[in-house]
């Protein structure tokens, strides 16, 4: 089978902690390393991260905006590759084939307009970030908003096909994209994945895969003020979009949907009930953090809203 050429993107800052593990996890991958490039795109690191790439033979460019989002717009108009992979720096593949399996449905499907992969559950991790990999999203509110899609068995890989108006939550930690695909819908001096598939999917690109037999270790929270630190940078620049009227993914969710996701997160009991049916069926303690984050979760989106409002409010004075 033909090997298209792949440019695999990793936004940095300070990211000596997990980068080595990451980059190691790629060049150890059977893909051939004639076939893909590593574009490391650096924010003003501090630390080893610049020794790091190098170390592995990445490309480093610098992002002088020090956030992922400019950071991934940036690799994505210096790739060479025809198919870009968003890999974060926090993120470890598992198998030493999966950069084969994940392009494998790009091949063999022309619809899909990219492939997203598991995260799988590391026994070694603390459980606090087995309940994120056992999420497989962001938050738990996000899970919330992540729509029931068509689901089509082609044997290595699950095909999901999402209706107009409807935005998986998807796009990041591992995700491979078609890059003339996005030359087609294109974005500006950002690139916010969810916001992107929301265009993708208005667009009439529906579809993309999932592998079942290969996946990604992700390394997301290990503290819970990391996890406070890290939702209410999201919070902070989910309001800023909607502030200056940009489009947002949360566009596409009915007022009604989105006031019922906040008072099912916030309700406790039904997180709890949740967390109990998922337990029966994983048989993983870690479920049994999914109350306390559904609800820290709201708070933290409350509090960004909030402090907003208050900025606004003496600014005007």
């Amino acid at each position: 089978m033909k090997k298209q050429f792949v440019s695999i993107i990793i936004p940095t800052y300070n990211s000596e902690k997990y980068l080595s593990r990451c980059l190691q996890s790629i060049r150890e991958q059977n893909y051939p390393k004639s076939s893909y490039e590593i574009l490391v795109i650096d924010g003003g690191s501090n630390d080893k991260t610049i020794a790091i790439a190098e170390k592995y033979k990445a490309k480093v460019l610098n992002n002088p905006y020090r956030n992922a989002e400019s950071g991934k717009a940036i690799g994505i108009n210096k790739a060479r590759g025809e198919i870009i992979a968003l890999i974060d720096s926090d993120n470890e593949l598992v198998q030493r084939n999966w950069l084969s399996q994940m392009v494998k449905p790009l091949l063999e499907n022309k619809d899909i307009f990219g492939v997203e992969s598991r995260w799988l559950v590391n026994k070694k991790d603390p459980l606090l970030n087995q309940y994120f990999t056992l999420l497989q999203i962001a938050d738990p509110l996000a899970r919330r908003f992540h729509p029931k899609m068509e689901i089509i068995d082609k044997g290595d890989y699950l095909i999901y096909k999402a209706k107009i108006r409807q935005t998986p939550v998807v796009g990041a930690n591992g995700f491979l994209y078609r890059k003339k695909l996005i030359s087609v819908i294109g974005f500006k001096d950002k690139f916010e994945e969810v916001n992107f598939v929301s265009k993708l999917i208005r667009g009439g690109f529906a579809t993309y895969a999932k592998p079942k037999n290969v996946g990604i270790y992700h390394y997301y929270s290990l503290s819970i003020i990391d996890y406070v630190k890290k939702r209410i940078k999201i919070g902070r620049k989910f309001l800023q979009r909607k502030k200056t009227k940009q489009d947002t993914w949360v566009d596409e969710t009915r007022p009604i949907d989105f006031i019922k996701a906040v008072l099912y997160n916030i309700s406790i009991i039904f997180p709890l009930i949740e967390a109990i049916k998922e337990y029966r069926r994983s048989k993983n303690k870690a479920w049994f953090w999914h109350p306390f984050f559904s609800f820290l979760t709201i708070i933290i989106y409350c509090y960004t809203t909030l402090e907003l409002f208050l900025n606004k409010f003496f600014n005007k004075k």
